[in-house]
């Protein structure tokens, strides 16, 4: 990798206070675009699910990410996550095509959140290190409260938040959001909410305005709900950065083959919007 001069990159922290809102996928998209428009892109799966490693490498994990899979003991690579809550260990994330890079996850990161705290910090710091070599970092975190996520948080430049136009969904964000400002009083001052999204919009008539028969009743009011969320919190409905259509065919097939949906189709809704908001996440962030 080839080290930057002049300026360190943007930690963008992908996470929510509920599960299955499609977090590992989006996350990905997102890395895929942001690496398609120019910029070197790392992307690093903080949950220990481990989603979005598993996305990565369906056919298996590399020896980069456990080094000794069939052992009675946990041997984390070069290129796990895990490497990253310690001062002095090795780091050498797995290239993916398209010129993207990983660090992934095993379920061992679970153990970070039984750690001391100082764990956090020594997260920090590795990070400010790897922002020296890229663009951009995409972190899929955790979906709860631990030392995992709010070692991200305390690292992260912005906070994206990914929800569904449901109940749980739409409350999560707003308990991240309570988490990020809560972290941004106590340890980094500098971080900023960039937005939510939804990421399986179910649209009923494309032709219709947003708030007019764009969703169908129930979706429409858990949208006005989610603006009603964010204004509590102190933001306007300009947050709510997408509304991804959800097409089952391509994102099952998509996942399947383990391709972002501009890979699998570059002309299917998805792709578009996932762009669309990628270009804005550049311009948030500052890009040019």
């Amino acid at each position: 990798m080839k080290l930057k001069i002049g300026h360190k990159g943007k930690f963008i922290v992908v996470c929510s206070q509920k599960g299955g809102i499609v977090k590992s996928q989006s996350s990905a998209e997102i890395a895929f675009g942001l690496r398609r428009a120019g910029y070197s892109t790392l992307e690093l799966d903080m949950d220990w699910t481990t989603g979005l490693t598993e996305r990565a490498f369906p056919e298996g994990l590399p020896l980069a990410i456990e080094r000794e899979p069939m052992s009675n003991t946990f041997t984390p690579g070069e290129a796990n996550v895990y490497q990253l809550f310690f001062p002095e260990t090795k780091i050498n994330p797995v290239e993916l095509p398209g010129k993207r890079f990983i660090i992934g996850a095993t379920s061992e990161l679970n153990e970070i959140n039984y750690r001391n705290s100082d764990c956090m910090f020594d997260f920090r710091d590795r990070i400010n290190q790897l922002k020296e070599l890229f663009d951009f970092i995409i972190a899929d975190s955790a979906p709860s409260y631990s030392n995992v996520m709010v070692g991200a948080h305390m690292a992260a430049d912005y906070l994206l938040i990914p929800t569904l136009l449901e109940k749980q969904s739409r409350n999560a964000v707003g308990k991240q959001l309570a988490y990020m400002q809560k972290i941004k009083r106590n340890y980094n001052p500098g971080l900023q909410f960039m937005g939510t999204y939804v990421t399986q919009t179910q649209v009923k008539n494309y032709k219709k305005p947003l708030k007019e028969g764009y969703l169908g009743p129930i979706d429409t009011l858990n949208f006005n709900l989610l603006i009603e969320i964010l204004q509590e919190k102190g933001y306007s409905e300009e947050f709510i950065l997408a509304y991804i259509s959800y097409v089952p065919a391509a994102a099952k097939e998509a996942i399947e083959l383990g391709l972002s949906f501009y890979e699998y189709d570059p002309s299917c809704l998805p792709a578009i919007q996932y762009n669309d908001m990628t270009q804005k996440i550049i311009q948030i962030a500052g890009g040019q």
